[in-house]
């Protein structure tokens, strides 16, 4: 590659880890700083000698799992090295230790063992028709099959070398040159010395999945970006699981000058500061299962431009907010058009209100946060909806014309009645308008909807006042009192009213609110996914059970 550092000038580093080498060892000896497999933990040698009392030489271990760890590099009061963890270390023997090998070594088994049983046969008819035309059936086609091996690895594009026990890169360049996609994840890799080796034999490699390996990052940034050209082709780069925090990252980021696709799982990352040199290419960024708690570290990714898809699944994130200012967020993540939220902390619709200050926000995929539990799937959805008017897509689902215009028009029913009370205050009228940022929006299209369809909203939001004291009655005369939430689904309605009524009915219920006793107008809740508050029912009201 031209402009490539030659792999025998990237930097040895005196610091007990191995050396890097280009070529295979004839035996890679274990030192202090190498990675190493036993059984089916993986940990980091901290020391190598002898334990007093105890015959033999002996590695000191820190283990990635701390359960495996006996104690902190102390044995019988002599400190013979330190951990990171309390508890994480433990002395193993030697022979203990998994045997390592290349990354070339560990292609040529995995993928020169299998082969196409159909391509060899194909070759053997080959062999015997060359023989039969030539008249020698005993003649023996000398190197044909290395030479069939070498055009077997030539066309390997994609390689999988998955918790081989890898620790080097070995002859890359000569067994597979044209590798574009590469995974290493979950080796004994212990520095980046040797992935960068490893990149620098494949020309070609664009995608690298080098997740769940502890590397230690032991060069400076002005090296790494020496040696950035070897990542020139690098464009998709999975670093999950591998004990990173942010600033890790950052330092890391300048070697791959073109990267477009990160994905940093399950790390470390709980502080974000703006990445103002590098990652300018980025538009897909995915860090779920990352201690983030705050919507301000999430903030300093506003500035990268191309990012287009951000996922922060599985986090801490309890609530989302850019500032008081309605427009603040114009010039933040003006490119980004999917974001990931499942599982997070969040307790309140005004951080889902906030997501509508994205201007490009096109994808949203939000389950299992608290503030769902207040709503059935169907009602929460449509608030959502009506909350962000960009939205195309929720949960993998098409948002369509209709279910958009319900959604929204069914928003301005529920709040209509309580943002008229704030248009006299203005305090309540800033807190509305803060949690609801789209309603000004919404009215400017549809108008607000006739008194006698806005749903009256309750003054005491405590929990007991929040309960709506219900005459069920069916047309036999039986009557039965009961307590829901107004939040509650007209199908669970519907369910319990089969169970108390039906006394072997087979026949399905129907509901209906008795809304003027005097003449005995009823109204059907027709819509069982719509909750007890849409119909604007209320305590003391009787709802009426039929079976059709």
């Amino acid at each position: 590659m031209v402009g490539a550092m030659p792999v025998n000038l990237i930097p040895k580093f005196c610091n007990g880890a191995m050396n890097s080498h280009n070529g295979d060892d004839d035996e890679m000896q274990v030192t202090i700083g190498c990675r190493i497999k036993s059984n089916d933990d993986f940990g980091t040698v901290k020391y190598i000698g002898d334990v007093q009392g105890y015959k033999g030489i002996w590695y000191g271990v820190e283990w990635d799992n701390i359960e495996r760890g006996k104690h902190d590099g102390s044995l019988d009061g002599i400190q013979y090295f330190k951990t990171t963890r309390p508890g994480g270390g433990s002395f193993i023997r030697p022979n203990k230790v998994s045997p390592v090998r290349t990354c070339a070594e560990a292609i040529q088994k995995y993928y020169g063992d299998r082969e196409d049983e159909t391509v060899a046969a194909h070759r053997r008819t080959v062999i015997n028709e060359w023989k039969r035309e030539m008249g020698a059936p005993f003649i023996e086609m000398v190197g044909f099959e290395k030479i069939h091996q070498k055009q077997k690895f030539d066309r390997l594009q994609e390689v999988c070398v998955h918790d081989q026990n890898v620790a080097r890169a070995g002859d890359l360049a000569t067994l597979c040159p044209n590798v574009r996609s590469l995974d290493v994840s979950q080796n004994l890799f212990a520095n980046w010395r040797e992935v960068i080796n490893i990149s620098a034999q494949l020309p070609e490699l664009n995608e690298l999945n080098i997740s769940k390996n502890r590397m230690a990052i032991d060069m400076p940034e002005e090296t790494m970006l020496h040696l950035s050209n070897n990542f020139a082709s690098l464009e998709k780069l999975n670093i999950s699981v591998c004990d990173y925090n942010w600033f890790d990252l950052l330092a890391l980021s300048h070697l791959w000058p073109n990267i477009n696709e990160i994905i940093a799982a399950y790390n470390r990352i709980k502080e974000i500061t703006p990445p103002d040199v590098t990652l300018r290419t980025l538009s897909v960024l995915r860090l779920d299962g990352n201690p983030i708690d705050s919507w301000e570290e999430i903030i300093h990714l506003g500035r990268l431009r191309k990012l287009n898809v951000l996922s922060l699944n599985d986090c801490l994130i309890e609530s989302i907010r850019f500032n008081n200012d309605p427009g603040n967020a114009k010039d933040l993540f003006e490119n980004l058009e999917v974001l990931f939220l499942n599982r997070n902390r969040i307790r309140d619709w005004q951080s889902v209100s906030e997501l509508n200050k994205l201007k490009n926000l096109k994808k949203l995929y939000f389950l299992k946060n608290p503030i769902q539990d207040s709503e059935d799937y169907d009602t929460g959805s449509q608030l959502i909806i009506a909350k962000i008017g960009t939205l195309q897509e929720l949960n993998g689902s098409i948002i369509t014309r209709e279910s958009r215009r319900g959604a929204e028009y069914d928003y301005l029913k529920r709040y209509g009645a309580e943002w008229k009370l704030a248009q006299s205050d203005t305090c309540k009228k800033k807190a509305f308008d803060l949690e609801h940022n789209r309603f000004q929006e919404l009215i400017d299209k549809y108008g607000i909807p006739d008194d006698s369809l806005l749903v009256k909203q309750q003054k005491n939001m405590t929990l007991t006042s929040q309960l709506l004291e219900v005459t069920l009655q069916d047309e036999n005369g039986k009557v039965l009192k009961k307590k829901f939430p107004s939040t509650m689904a007209v199908q669970k309605l519907v369910t319990l009213a089969q169970r108390l009524f039906s006394k072997g009915n087979t026949k399905h219920p129907t509901l209906h609110l008795l809304y003027d006793k005097d003449n005995g107008s009823e109204m059907e809740l027709d819509n069982v996914m719509k909750d007890l508050a849409y119909f604007s029912v209320k305590s003391g009201d009787a709802i009426i059970v039929r079976f059709r």
